[in-house]
């Protein structure tokens, strides 16, 4: 920002632009006809700006921010109660006006134009950081509703700053978003957000219990859509009790298009991160208008299906990799034997992978995952039917020479040139230290460097050159790997694209999140900061990893149950724990009568 003074030699040439017109009011004084819109009272415009401060209700000891400068009168009345005030103008004819009609202080701070540069303000950001109150101009608003919207949230953005905000993930039941969700929360909370994982996996067993054991389809679906309605209520209490500013769905979660509507009346943003293939799974157009952002992994045509359905915040996100799971393990020597090969593809078995892969089995081979059936296949499956974990997975990877990746398709017979939903195993097999081949889903080589990092094919017949000539280079192949794992923990971890959401949801709801406030949570080595570190509870937070979140649940992990030898301080926190426990144990009788 610059001083009224330096921008007054700066606007001294500028001509008013049409539109503009200064007009003489009852009292003399001037004021503006902009545009068919009067900027002040044609009669007493400097007590009508009295009015509006008085209405307005600001605490004189916190500065102010004007959006909009009109004639001054409003600003005048502010700088004669010692207010000190930042204007903000989108007009640059308006704030010549302003500044030629004498009511704004030479030295007052003044911002005018294009908002692109506010937002990095150090003179902005530090008044909004001081607790600054917005005064927004009326007539600016009817003439600039999009700029006042803008610097609105703007002014949000910079209030919120660094600061740690509440984040909820409402995971599926069963299916490929799952583990996913759970990477997402894991990134949020490294970052030190307060983080919220509603895992309804734990009522899969139930689901499939109580749809498989009725023979009318219509029952079972009943009953499927009653236990669904279920767990979305428990998802919004876990929610609403958490009280985050964030709160992300997973695809295939069990809601429904009233959840995001209960969540805005909480003025919680509502997100959604669609993991799925557009084309094979239709139900994003019933549900993408009701989220306030929504996430996707396929650029391109999709962004136009989206915009065209209603949705109107809505941004390219990838999966990633999670650094604490997908990392290199060394196998024992009964695992190599169950592991080593020259070429090994884990995942299901969609028709082109059954097509493709059959074209493999000179070599040595081995396939994992569920849903092959491929009678020529069948003596390479390893733990047929069995679903890998993360943790099978990291073996899998490490025991391959070449880890094959495909990406899946029910209508082709080989490579999908359509093909555009780069899947997770691109970034893990990467992270888990593997050499990797893959198919060219369009936009891999956006993430990774084909040429370097990760060779492609496009048929059978270069996938088996690539075999043959990798298998025989083994110098060239490990540095690959190595260069592929940089890459992918540089650029692609899952906190890469949890500030990504962040940033985006900020960008756009900024105004709400701020209006909702941020329940500030510290880590343990920032209060420790703040207290005498010769105190016990100087000495206790000193003994704690400096990252771990000052909340009771954290320190709960941490201290010995009762009964233990405990510091003065284990031993308050300890009694806190059990305090809580006691009352939610008699709570808990309460409801049982």
């Amino acid at each position: 920002m610059k001083t009224a003074r330096e921008w007054a030699t700066e606007l001294a040439n500028d001509p008013l632009r049409s539109g503009v017109e200064i007009v003489t009011t009852q009292t003399g004084e001037a004021a503006l006809r902009v545009d068919g819109v009067l900027l002040h009272s044609r009669y007493r415009p400097s007590e009508e700006a009295a009015r509006l401060i008085e209405s307005a209700e600001l605490d004189p000891d916190k500065p102010v921010i004007v959006i909009g400068a009109g004639s001054g009168y409003h600003i005048e009345c502010l700088q004669q109660r010692n207010a000190s005030v930042l204007v903000v103008e989108p007009d640059r004819s308006i704030a010549k006006h302003a500044l030629n009609n004498g009511c704004i202080g030479p030295d007052t701070l003044l911002h005018v134009g294009d908002l692109t540069d506010l937002a990095g303000d150090p003179q902005f950001i530090s008044a909004v950081q001081r607790g600054a109150q917005l005064l927004v101009h009326p007539p600016t608003e009817r003439l600039h509703p999009q700029y006042v919207a803008a610097a609105r949230n703007t002014m949000s953005r910079a209030a919120i700053g660094q600061k740690k905000l509440g984040i909820a993930i409402v995971g599926p039941m069963y299916g490929g978003s799952l583990p996913i969700c759970g990477y997402l929360a894991n990134a949020f909370k490294r970052l030190g957000h307060r983080t919220l994982l509603v895992d309804n996996s734990e009522a899969w067993a139930l689901y499939q219990s109580v749809t498989g054991t009725v023979k009318s389809k219509n029952a079972s679906g009943q009953l499927g859509s009653m236990l669904a309605n279920v767990l979305e209520q428990w998802s919004y209490a876990r929610v609403a009790e958490f009280a985050p500013n964030v709160c992300i769905v997973m695809a295939q979660a069990p809601v429904s298009p009233a959840f995001p509507l209960r969540l805005k009346k909480e003025k919680i943003v509502s997100a959604f991160w669609f993991v799925e293939n557009w084309r094979h799974m239709p139900y994003w157009q019933h549900i993408c208008a009701y989220y306030d952002c929504f996430f996707h992994i396929q650029p391109g045509e999709f962004e136009q299906k989206l915009s065209e359905a209603g949705c109107l915040h809505h941004t390219f996100v990838q999966t990633a990799c999670d650094p604490e799971v997908h990392k290199p393990v060394q196998l024992t020597s009964d695992e190599r034997e169950e592991f080593a090969c020259d070429v090994t593809f884990a995942g299901a078995g969609y028709y082109n992978r059954n097509q493709f892969i059959a074209g493999l089995t000179d070599y040595d081979l081995k396939i994992w995952g569920t849903e092959w059936n491929s009678r020529d296949l069948q003596r390479f499956l390893c733990r047929p039917e069995q679903r890998f974990t993360p943790e099978l997975f990291t073996k899998i990877v490490a025991g391959a020479e070449i880890n094959l990746n495909l990406h899946s398709s029910a209508t082709h017979s080989g490579v999908d040139p359509r093909c555009d939903a780069l899947n997770p195993r691109v970034f893990e097999i990467a992270a888990c230290g593997g050499f990797q081949i893959c198919d060219p889903c369009k936009g891999l080589d956006q993430f990774f460097d084909p040429e370097n990092e990760l060779p492609v094919y496009r048929d059978l017949t270069e996938c088996r050159k690539l075999i043959d000539y990798y298998l025989t280079n083994d110098d060239e192949r490990n540095a690959m790997a190595v260069r592929a794992r940089e890459r992918a923990l540089a650029d692609h971890t899952y906190e890469h694209r949890a500030q990504q959401m962040l940033d985006f949801v900020t960008e756009h709801f900024a105004a709400r999140i701020a209006d909702k406030g941020v329940r500030a949570q510290c880590s343990v080595s920032e209060l420790a900061e703040r207290v005498d570190t010769t105190t016990p509870l100087g000495k206790y937070l000193a003994s704690l990893p400096d990252d771990t979140p000052f909340t009771q649940a954290a320190l709960n992990e941490r201290i010995p149950m009762m009964g233990t030898k405990l510091s003065h301080a284990e031993g308050v926190f300890a009694y806190l724990r059990e305090l809580r426990n006691s009352a939610d144990q008699l709570l808990g009788m309460f409801d049982g009568g």
